[in-house]
């Protein structure tokens, strides 16, 4: 990571919010509307693959596109996300990480990671800081069943994990807990398998149910406080793997069914999606969409569209909006215990543990 240029950043953000004006720190870039996935929960999941790879070859932005947008938004980013739909199903993905990572940002790219044997990994270590595989289980009948895809994918998955970790490619992985896999984080199974297969680093948070569709795979309170229970007494045990998210998340779900925040931070980030769009504040007010290819960042965040921010509280349980909107503090602490996870990972490696 360039030191230098993230304290710049990161020092014009502090003088813009004594202005009180909002400026994004994360730049994710969501490059095509195609997933060869089908998982009930996301809206890229839709079974009509030979529509939506129509749609992604007739709205997803073309490379020299998407490197314009990159470089527009760079000056603002800390740090980078680039996941999609499914970013490896782009023929371009090296080129595009290759781009940022010439622009200095560190980068971390979301895949379902069934795709990663077709790459040339050498050339993806060299400009990608992090993958994070989305598996929400890591047993094979329900991972099949949240995901919609056959035992064979699952094994691929699997496979290419161990890719990974033979490349040395910095890689964690992140779930969304629904009612299809809450019992394996209950059972703690998930953590011990997760550690099996050397992944050391582990996310996740309680799925959001979509407001298009007519079903719910969040699982029931009962359930929830359960899965919260665990993770939290497992997090008091062990360091490997480590927790990503907080127990004061976990310890919110359980006391309120929900987690809380004051005001939405959604807009610490820049949400840049496959057709060039920001919705603003974020894609629940679709109408509010300004394209990046017309408009710069300065124009879009200082709209007044984001107020709704103050008051907004649609999102329940999400814990990538939750973590967003906490204080500084909060953000510090968890820096520091993953600074002590990494410090007690590697005496017990130097012993032999």
């Amino acid at each position: 990571m360039d030191t230098i240029r993230t304290i710049k950043i990161l020092s014009r953000w502090g003088v813009n919010r004594l202005m009180g004006k909002r400026r994004p720190l994360i730049a994710v870039f969501s490059l095509t509307h195609y997933c060869n996935f089908y998982c009930a929960m996301c809206p890229f999941g839709d079974p009509d693959k030979e529509a939506q790879l129509m749609q992604a070859m007739q709205r997803d932005l073309s490379t020299e596109q998407w490197k314009y947008v990159m470089s527009k938004v760079a000056k603002y980013a800390i740090w980078s996300i680039v996941e999609g739909g499914e970013p490896t199903s782009r023929k371009d993905i090296l080129e595009l990480l290759e781009h940022l990572n010439s622009l200095h940002i560190p980068v971390t790219m979301i895949t379902n990671g069934s795709l990663l044997h077709t790459l040339d990994l050498d050339r993806l270590k060299d400009c990608i800081d992090y993958i994070c595989l989305s598996i929400d289980s890591l047993k094979q009948d329900s991972y099949c069943k949240v995901r919609g895809v056959k035992q064979e994918t699952f094994n691929r998955v699997i496979s290419n994990i161990g890719l990974l970790r033979d490349k040395g490619i910095r890689h964690y992985i992140n779930s969304v807990i629904t009612k299809w896999n809450a019992e394996e984080f209950i059972t703690q199974e998930y953590f011990d398998i997760a550690k099996s297969l050397g992944v050391h680093t582990v996310s996740m948070t309680f799925v959001e149910d979509r407001s298009d569709v007519d079903y719910s795979l969040l699982p029931d309170r009962g359930t929830m406080v359960k899965v919260c229970n665990s993770i939290i007494d497992y997090m008091k045990r062990h360091d490997d793997p480590f927790i990503l998210i907080p127990e004061s998340y976990w310890r919110q779900i359980i006391a309120y069914g929900r987690a809380v925040f004051d005001e939405c931070g959604v807009w610490k980030s820049i949400f840049i999606n496959a057709d060039g769009t920001v919705m603003v504040p974020c894609w629940r007010f679709k109408d509010n969409a300004y394209s990046m290819l017309e408009y710069d960042v300065d124009y879009i965040w200082d709209l007044k569209e984001w107020d709704i921010t103050k008051e907004c509280k649609e999102c329940d349980v999400l814990a990538c909006i939750w973590y967003s909107s906490q204080r500084p503090g909060m953000i510090a602490n968890g820096y520091i215990r993953g600074i002590r996870a990494l410090i007690a990972r590697h005496m017990s490696s130097n012993n032999g543990i």
